[in-house]
């Protein structure tokens, strides 16, 4: 009995040891001396100047705290690290909750000198977009022997947030094939569509820019497609005489159906920008939304250009027989579009239309606005390749080449007898043109 006692009691030794360790990596190199002071710190993060671990409750007046995942709300998760600043050694880093003492306070022992603390919810800074907000807090202190030092440290949004709305009139005026192509100016895109509506998109803070661009591509009820170009300015008194983008500033652009006539329709925007830090709310000034072009049919009195799309390779029509693998003179589809491509819409009919589903196609679907689902089809198809997507969905591309074999070859493998028919239809924005592949299969003998 006394052997297990004892076994017990060195047990317990080893580890009090072993936690008393682990504190003390965590306290970098060990304790700090003679000349010991503390740090005693506590720590919040706020959005718009409510602290965000009351965002469950109503707040302020209804001041939003946003919605954020636990992991970004409960301070316990972000990581704290501590450096001397004469030396540039860490004297702590830990997760807040292991720093912690038993009565739940950050409660460090350093040594005389100069510091700074710095907290944060992930390893953030070098992120250029994502779906996580990245809060961060960095702050300066002084220890003295014997003397504990209180700091207050405030995390913030150390981002540029941006969100997407609709007003009423732009959801009765066009379809909902929209898309928003957000920058920052420097390196950080963001393609925004019906998906994203209520969500928030966290843009790394460039540096020396006071601007975002937005590219806003929308299609009418009535079938017109129609760009708009804009760069949007954060007003120069937007804080006294800084108008940077500055982490925390939360921009909610909002598109609408504007001044259209019974010969146009067009899209405007407007922008509210939010101070997270404290909570307040301006709307960007007219003047401080710069517009490009614009690139909307009857608009600016002049007349409009004459079509200019061509086309190699439509139409066309190839004959084939039920098993085939291979279509006799089958030739890629060449696209040049000198005002650039702004819709390339597929629509299949016919024998082939049926059985669509069984590869994961649809029976209209636009090539350069495609869902997540259809995408990858045609990726794996062969028709494009990612980078071709990206310049067909920014409306950027001239010239196009759609290698639409691996796509029609699979008409005689599943189709016994009749015709399968593939319409493309390309619009520059201004004028639309369109053409027919035509895959006519002839039975087997003896079928």
């Amino acid at each position: 009995m006394k052997k297990y006692k004892s076994l017990i009691w060195l047990l317990g030794l080893i580890v009090s040891l072993s936690s008393c360790e682990m504190r003390d990596e965590l306290l970098g190199k060990g304790g700090a001396g003679e000349n010991a002071g503390t740090l005693e710190l506590d720590l919040a993060s706020i959005y718009n100047g409510v602290t965000i671990s009351r965002a469950g409750e109503t707040v302020d007046g209804g001041t939003t705290t946003g919605s954020f995942n636990e992991e970004d709300v409960n301070v316990d998760n972000y990581t704290l690290v501590v450096t001397n600043t004469e030396t540039q050694e860490e004297a702590a880093r830990g997760k807040v909750s292991e720093l912690k003492n038993e009565n739940g306070k950050v409660v460090l022992p350093l040594g005389e000198g100069s510091y700074a603390v710095t907290a944060y919810n992930y390893e953030g800074e070098n992120v250029t977009v994502s779906e996580r907000p990245y809060f961060k807090g960095e702050q300066t202190f002084s220890v003295k022997k014997g003397i504990a030092t209180n700091v207050d440290l405030t995390c913030k949004l150390a981002c540029v947030e941006v969100s997407i709305g609709l007003t009423s009139s732009f959801e009765e005026a066009f379809k909902d094939d929209y898309s928003v192509i957000v920058d920052n100016r420097d390196g950080a895109t963001q393609i925004f569509d019906k998906s994203s509506l209520g969500k928030k998109y966290y843009f790394q803070v460039p540096e020396r820019q006071n601007s975002l661009n937005a590219s806003i591509k929308a299609t009418s009820v009535e079938g017109n497609f129609i760009e708009l170009k804009a760069t949007i300015q954060k007003p120069s008194d937007a804080e006294g005489s800084e108008s940077y983008l500055a982490g925390g500033d939360s921009f909610n652009i909002q598109l609408t159906e504007d001044g259209s006539t019974d010969s146009y329709i067009s899209i405007g925007i407007t922008v509210d920008l939010t101070f997270t830090e404290v909570g307040e709310t301006i709307k960007i000034p007219v003047d401080n939304i710069i517009y490009e072009g614009p690139d909307t049919p009857g608009e600016g009195g002049g007349e409009e250009p004459e079509a200019s799309i061509t086309f190699e390779g439509l139409p066309a029509t190839y004959t084939c027989t039920h098993g085939n693998d291979t279509i006799a003179g089958l030739q890629d589809v060449h696209i040049l579009a000198p005002n650039d491509i702004k819709n390339l819409n597929v629509t299949i009919s016919g024998e082939i239309a049926a059985m669509l589903g069984e590869v994961g196609l649809l029976e209209t679907f636009d090539i350069c606005n495609l869902t997540d689902d259809i995408k990858p089809t045609l990726i794996m198809l062969g028709l494009i390749t990612e980078d071709e997507y990206n310049q067909l969905h920014m409306g950027t591309c001239k010239d196009f080449t759609f290698r639409l074999g691996k796509l029609l070859v699979l008409v005689p493998s599943v189709v016994q007898s009749g015709e399968s028919v593939f319409n493309l239809a390309v619009s520059d924005g201004v004028s639309t043109k369109d053409g027919d592949i035509t895959v006519i299969v002839n039975p087997k003998k003896g079928e």
